[in-house]
C-alpha cells in the first residue's frame, strides 16, 4: 500500500494499492498497455479538490506532464498548449508576466492545468471555459488519443463532460488556451454587490488598471482571506454556491440583508420546471450567518475568515472532515431548505 497523505492538499491519511506517475504522452500510452487502467483507478493532479474518507482500492494516477508550446500567435492573441500537470497558479503568473490577458483573475487557485479544465474553474468573473480552445486526452478504454474542442466539453458551472458523463474514462495530456495580447480586463464582477476587487485595486494602482494590477489585487485578497495551502491542510471551497428560486432568495435576504444574488448563467442545474427565475447565492454567507465561520471540532474546522473553507488543523481524519461537512449541510438544510452540493470529490 502507498501513502496518499502527500498527494492531497487536505493532508488526510489514506492509502492506495499502487501509485503511478505519468510524466509524458508516451508514459501514458505505456501505462495503458500495462493494464493499470483496467482496475479501479483515480486520476489526481495536486489532489487539491479531493476528500479521502477511506483508502482507495486501486491505483492512483498522478498527472505530472509538464511543458508549454506556442501553437499560434497573431498581433492580437496567442494560443499556448500546456501540459496537464503544469501548476495552474504558476501558469497564470507566467501569462501575466507576458502581458497575456485572460487568466489573471484566476491566480492562486491550487491545482493543475488538467484539473482546471476538467473542473471548469472560475474566479472574480473570469472563467476557464472562456479561454479554452481544446484538450488532448488518452481514451482509457481504447488507448487512443483524442481531441476535445470547446463545444465538445459541455462546460457548465464547475462541471464538464470529463467530470460528469465521462468521469474516469480519459487521462488529460494537455490543454490549449487562447490569451489576448490586447488587454481585456474582466471588471464586471467588481461591483458593490459582489466580492469586489475594486477597493483593493484603488489601494494599489491607478487607472487605467493593468492585468498585473488585477492579478496583484486578487493575490492580496486571497492571501488575506484564505489559508496558506503550504501550511494548513485545505481543499478550498467545500460546497458549490446553490441555485434557488427568486422567492426563496428574497426570503433569505430578509434574514441576511447583505446577501448577494448572482445571475444564474452557465449553471448545469437550473431547474427547467421552475415557475420563476432562479439566482445563485453564496454558500459561504449562509454558513457564516449560521455561525460556521471559525468553528472547530478537534483538528477539523472552518478558516477564521471564511466559512466555506474546511481545514485540517493537525491530525484530522477523512471521516472526521466528512462528518463535520455533513453537519454544515444539515444545518443549511434545516434553516434554509437548501441542499448544498459538494465541490470537492469525495472518495
Amino acid at each position: 500500500m502507498v501513502d496518499l497523505t502527500p498527494h492531497n492538499t487536505l493532508r488526510l491519511p489514506a492509502k492506495a494499492e499502487k501509485l503511478v506517475e505519468i510524466n509524458s504522452k508516451e508514459q501514458a500510452k505505456k501505462a495503458f498497455k500495462s493494464g493499470v487502467f483496467e482496475s479501479p483507478h483515480l486520476i489526481l493532479g495536486l489532489g487539491a479538490n479531493v476528500l479521502f474518507t477511506k483508502d482507495f482500492p486501486g491505483s492512483v494516477i498522478l498527472t505530472k506532464i509538464h511543458g508549454q508550446k506556442l501553437i499560434k500567435e497573431t498581433s492580437d492573441f496567442v494560443q499556448v498548449e500546456f501540459g496537464a500537470g503544469e501548476n495552474w497558479d504558476r501558469v497564470v503568473r507566467q501569462t501575466v508576466d507576458n502581458d497575456w490577458s485572460g487568466m489573471e483573475n484566476m491566480v492562486m487557485i491550487p491545482g493543475t492545468v488538467g484539473a482546471a479544465a476538467v473542473g471548469n474553474i472560475a474566479a472574480y468573473g473570469q472563467n476557464q471555459e472562456d479561454i479554452f480552445v481544446s484538450l488532448k486526452a488518452l481514451n482509457l478504454k481504447t488507448g487512443k488519443f483524442e481531441v476535445f474542442k470547446k463545444k465538445d466539453m459541455e462546460f457548465t458551472y464547475r462541471e464538464s463532460l470529463l467530470k460528469n458523463k465521462l468521469a474516469g474514462q480519459y487521462l488529460v495530456i494537455s490543454v490549449t488556451y487562447q490569451l489576448s495580447k490586447v488587454t481585456h480586463l474582466e471588471l464586471s464582477y467588481h461591483t458593490s454587490r459582489h466580492a469586489s476587487l475594486l477597493p483593493e485595486l484603488q489601494k494599489i494602482a491607478q487607472k487605467p488598471y493593468t492585468i498585473r494590477d488585477v492579478s496583484q489585487a486578487v493575490i492580496n485578497m486571497r492571501s488575506e482571506k484564505l489559508p496558506d495551502i503550504t501550511k494548513i491542510g485545505t481543499a478550498g471551497s467545500f460546497f458549490k454556491n446553490p441555485l434557488v428560486d427568486t422567492s426563496l432568495a428574497n426570503t433569505i435576504k430578509a434574514k441576511i440583508p447583505d446577501l448577494q444574488l448572482y445571475p444564474a448563467d452557465k449553471l448545469s442545474y437550473i431547474d427547467p420546471n421552475s415557475s420563476e427565475p432562479q439566482v445563485k447565492i453564496p454558500a459561504g454567507m449562509l454558513l457564516d450567518y449560521l455561525g460556521w465561520r471559525g468553528k472547530r471540532i478537534g483538528d477539523v474546522g472552518t478558516y477564521p475568515t471564511h466559512a466555506l473553507i474546511i481545514c485540517n488543523f493537525g491530525q484530522a481524519t477523512g471521516p472526521q472532515v466528512y462528518e463535520f461537512s455533513q453537519s454544515m449541510k444539515q444545518d443549511v438544510k434545516n434553516n434554509f431548505g437548501i441542499n448544498l452540493d459538494y465541490e470537492v470529490v469525495t472518495i
